[in-house]
């Protein structure tokens, strides 16, 4: 912290600043009022000591300019000549304190203390409103558990590391896609960030759409075509789904990844790659390296530095201030900035366990809003399984926790297709995912249960 003082006594001014200099401030000092002013509007010093009388102004005089919002110092106001009066007027005009000369050191050591803590407070406050605050940034991870703070810098140290390729497991709904925008925001690259669903292509088209194709490489080729990895030129390329990349695809990749070199299907000339890779995937990869289903050298080449989003369930209050989001999101889109949740609300949304995670709670927070035709959604806005959840026992004896996560995704795919009547692009929408994608993932699933 900075301190100045300004005072035309010089051994008040020395003898404050080795005092401010032992407690760890960089002191400042001036002889005038003028001088100290224009101290005071290039440094910000966050406290003043200001002498009452001064050479060329009185101090009240200058209380104005420091306490105003360009400065906005706290001042400590010192005098030789107390009168009570004054002292009263001038810490209602804006003075902390009014201290008396000669210092006593003990009693100026504890205003600071005082002074110091309030500062303190102050920056945890602006802090954690700035995480918190829908306008500070469109792409943070919002929640304040330790899982998450340790993500948020993560991203921050993978930002600065641009040749660092970025794996990012969980479940179907945490927000994957959300890490990876922030990762490349936080980058300051030039280029775009540009997404691919691994699964939603066949093989000839995500090659295609990947490497780009020149004139006549096929059929339906009438013209050359760039792809992905030269339209993300210093940008970001972002690979969900990954586990559902063919293996033919994945040694193409892998080898761009190594070499930085490619062609486009059907051309003769190398092109470089710029490009950031970032994949995504809610399966276990090692496990799928094991079934055959995804390279090992290409999970090894990738898994540099992976990141482990944690379910929605493990998460404890970031729950309640995910909601809150929600709430405030979806309540100034549709004009009802007095909207507001009961207690009984949010007490039902922690004690579900959240097999979609927080893509549907905002799913659930949405319709209750809709629902609600007053100023409060209630227990009675929630869908049914949620009014009747229990919490999970802290021993996670629960039998939905001794499921896989595919049983997990494919049970929820099940009840939305069940809601939905089995309509595919509807059920898609509300998994927030592509209805191509959706019909891949119930081929997976036995044919009396689709």
């Amino acid at each position: 912290m900075k301190a100045l003082i300004i005072d035309d006594e010089v051994g008040i001014r020395l003898a404050l600043a080795h005092f401010l200099r032992q407690r760890g401030y960089e002191a400042l000092e001036a002889a005038t009022g003028e001088d100290g002013l224009l101290i005071a509007q290039k440094e910000l010093p966050e406290i003043v000591f200001l002498d009452q009388r001064l050479p060329d102004m009185d101090g009240d005089t200058l209380l104005a300019r420091l306490i105003a919002p360009e400065i906005g110092a706290c001042v400590i106001m010192m005098t030789a000549y107390v009168d009570l009066d004054h002292a009263v007027r001038i810490m209602k005009e804006g003075a902390e304190y009014f201290f008396p000369k000669p210092f006593d050191l003990t009693q100026l050591a504890l205003i600071l203390e005082s002074i110091e803590e309030r500062f303190r407070v102050k920056k945890e406050v602006v802090h954690f409103r700035n995480l918190y605050d829908d306008s500070a940034d469109p792409t943070r991870i919002i929640g304040f558990s330790p899982h998450i703070l340790r993500i948020q810098r993560l991203i921050s140290l993978l930002a600065r590391n641009l040749s660092t390729p970025v794996l990012i497991f969980g479940e179907s709904g945490c927000g994957k896609e959300l890490v990876a925008k922030a990762i490349h925001q936080q980058s300051g690259v030039t280029g775009p960030l540009i997404e691919i669903n691994s699964a939603s292509l066949s093989e000839t088209l995500l090659e295609s759409e990947l490497f780009g194709h020149e004139k006549g490489a096929f059929t339906d080729a009438s013209k050359s075509k760039s792809g992905l990895f030269e339209l993300a030129e210093n940008g970001t390329i972002f690979f969900d789904e990954l586990a559902e990349m063919p293996l033919t695809i994945q040694a193409k990749l892998l080898k761009v990844l190594d070499t930085k070199i490619f062609r486009r299907v059907g051309g003769v000339v190398d092109l470089q790659s710029n490009t950031r890779f970032i994949g995504a995937t809610n399966r276990d990869l090692a496990a799928q390296v094991k079934a055959g289903l995804f390279r090992e050298d290409l999970y090894y080449r990738i898994n540099v530095m992976p990141i482990t989003l944690p379910p929605l369930r493990e998460r404890g209050g970031d729950i309640i201030i995910l909601a809150e989001h929600f709430i405030k999101l979806f309540a100034a889109e549709m004009g009802r900035t007095r909207l507001g949740a009961s207690t009984a609300f949010m007490d039902a949304l922690t004690k579900y366990c959240w097999p979609g995670n927080v893509r549907e709670l905002k799913n659930v927070i949405e319709r209750a809003l809709i629902l609600a035709e007053g100023d409060e959604v209630t227990v009675e806005h929630l869908p049914m399984e949620l009014r009747s959840s229990r919490p999970l026992s802290p021993n996670h004896s629960s039998p939905l926790q001794m499921q896989t996560l595919q049983q997990i995704e494919d049970e929820h795919i099940r009840a939305v297709l069940h809601y939905t009547g089995n309509n595919h692009s509807r059920s898609a929408t509300i998994l927030g995912i592509s209805r191509s994608t959706l019909l891949a993932k119930l081929k997976r699933l036995p044919t009396d249960k689709n």
